[in-house]
């Protein structure tokens, strides 16, 4: 800030020239924000209406591309139900490999195939309840359970029989399938964001034997409204049966969509004597 005194038939003006860079800077970024968030608006008003055509594809695009301009911190300012229509749930529709269908410009079977987390280390099949299971670990506890069915085993990292992570999972879910076990300890390692982790936190707190509703655990991550976010990040959950996303069913008692498929979802549900009514 700079500021000059000048004297004038013997009164004191002063004047204050404040740098304008500050407040310019805090303007742009606000309009950034703001147009951001419009942007996504306007794609998501698209796609709730169930216009997933291309002019819906565009719009997310467009809406895509304010959004990268954005910084880490301006990205926060944003609502996080915007953000994770955006990041995720229009990314499984539109994004990259897709064909503007929901579908994969390669094949449909390969749309289905779930990718290793990055961080994964080692494998393991296993044989359960509901079929084949591959379970993955980090260096720092377990990053994923896929369904056999799900998974592309030649992409994934090959076994390692000294992992503890993976020895301890498949103890424990042996003993889960066989009706010894009702509480995992194993170590969970699944990373996302911070909306996603807080989900998840709140999926592995639904004892054995009991269902919630998305709005449920939207109350509990303390954002009533966010029951569509909610049900994004459940379906993300990398790590299933032990962060058991199976657990949550529609308002109306229905079971919903699951990653792994409504017939394992029943049976998961059913091994755990909770009572199923046709709706």
């Amino acid at each position: 800030m700079n500021f000059r005194v000048v004297h004038r038939s013997g009164v004191f003006d002063v004047f204050f020239r404040v740098e304008s860079s500050y407040f310019t800077t805090m303007n742009m970024r606000g309009e950034l924000i703001k147009e951001a968030s419009r942007l996504i608006r306007e794609a998501r008003k698209r796609w709730n209406a169930h216009d997933k055509n291309q002019s819906c594809r565009q719009a997310r695009d467009r809406a895509l591309v304010a959004y990268e301009k954005l910084s880490k911190e301006e990205r926060n300012e944003l609502p996080e139900v915007l953000k994770v229509w955006l990041r995720y749930r229009s990314e499984k529709y539109f994004g990259t490999g897709r064909n503007g269908n929901g579908m994969s410009s390669k094949s449909s079977k390969d749309k289905k195939k779930e990718a290793a987390p990055n961080h994964a280390v080692a494998t393991r099949k296993i044989m359960s309840g509901v079929g084949p299971l591959y379970i993955l670990s980090s260096k720092r506890g377990i990053c994923g359970l896929f369904f056999g069915h799900r998974v592309e085993p030649s992409t994934l990292p090959k076994d390692n029989s000294r992992d503890r992570f993976l020895n301890q999972a498949e103890k424990e879910l042996g003993e889960y399938f066989e009706g010894d076990r009702e509480i995992f300890e194993v170590v969970i390692d699944a990373r996302g964001s911070q909306f996603q982790r807080l989900v998840w936190r709140q999926l592995s707190a639904i004892p054995f034997g009991e269902t919630r509703g998305y709005g449920e655990i939207a109350e509990k991550v303390e954002n009533p409204k966010a029951v569509r976010a909610v049900g994004t990040a459940n379906g993300a959950n990398p790590v299933s049966i032990i962060v058991p996303c199976h657990r949550v069913i529609g308002k109306d008692g229905s079971l919903t969509g699951f990653g792994g498929g409504l017939e394992i979802k029943k049976k998961l549900l059913q091994h755990e004597g909770v009572l199923l009514e046709a709706i």
